[in-house]
Formats: structure tokens, C-alpha cells, sequence
């Protein structure tokens, strides 16, 4: 796992009460899903997952998750 992304989690532990592990965990399910809608074949790709990361990200910042 890069770096900055373990310093956004951090970040987002401090404004959400989250865990690194639960934050990756949402990041997992979102993936799987979009990978799921978009029909990709691997939950992992790099796309599905940075989009994940966005998407879990955005709702944090407006508390929403």
C-alpha cells in the first residue's frame, strides 16, 4: 500500500473515529461493488479501487459514512 494513502487513512481516523482497517474495508466493498456494476472481473483493479477510495473518502469528509 502506498504511503500517502496510509497518511490519508490516518487522517481520516482522527475526523471519523474510523480505523485504517475499517476505512480499507469500506474502500474493499465499494470497489467490489463498482467493479461489479462496471462488470469488471477483479474488485482490485486499480481504478475500481481508486474510485472506491474517492468515493469512501468523500462521504467521511461530509460524515455521511
Amino acid at each position: 500500500m502506498p504511503n500517502n494513502i496510509k497518511a490519508k487513512g490516518s487522517k481520516a481516523k482522527e475526523d471519523t473515529g474510523l480505523s485504517e482497517e475499517q476505512r480499507q474495508c469500506c474502500i474493499e466493498v465499494a470497489a467490489f461493488y463498482l467493479a461489479e456494476k462496471n462488470k469488471s472481473d477483479c474488485c482490485c483493479d486499480l481504478d475500481n479501487w481508486l474510485a472506491a477510495e474517492a468515493e469512501v473518502d468523500q462521504l467521511l469528509a461530509e460524515d455521511k459514512l
